[in-house]
C-alpha cells in the first residue's frame, strides 16, 4: 500500500516539476520579448511604432515582398487604365453614361 501511494505522489511531483518548467519557459518569452520591446523603443521616437520585432524578421521580409508585388500590379492597372485612346474613352463614357442615366 505505502509503495503505491510513493509512485502516485513521484507521478504528482513529476507533473508538477512539468507544470512550473512550462511556466518559467512562459515568463522566459514574455521577458525576451519585453527586452525586444524596451529596445524597439529606444531605437526612435516615430519610427519605434514601424519598427518590426526580430521575431518577425522573417514574416517582415515576406512582408515586403507582397507589397512590392501589390506596387507591381497597381503600376500594370495604372498603365492600363492610362493606356487608353480618345476614342476608347469616348466609347467608355457613353457607356457609362447608358448604363448609370
Amino acid at each position: 500500500m505505502f509503495e503505491i501511494f510513493m509512485a502516485i505522489g513521484w507521478a504528482v511531483l513529476l507533473m508538477l516539476l512539468l507544470l512550473i518548467w512550462a511556466d518559467i519557459r512562459n515568463i522566459a518569452s514574455a521577458v525576451k520579448e519585453n527586452k525586444r520591446e524596451l529596445l524597439r523603443s529606444t531605437f526612435g521616437g516615430r519610427n519605434a511604432r514601424n519598427f518590426k520585432s526580430f521575431q518577425e524578421e522573417n514574416d517582415w521580409k515576406t512582408d515586403e515582398q507582397e507589397e512590392n508585388e501589390t506596387l507591381q500590379l497597381e503600376q500594370k492597372q495604372k498603365a492600363r487604365i492610362s493606356s487608353l485612346n480618345e476614342s476608347e474613352e469616348q466609347v467608355l463614357r457613353e457607356v457609362l453614361t447608358e448604363f448609370l442615366g
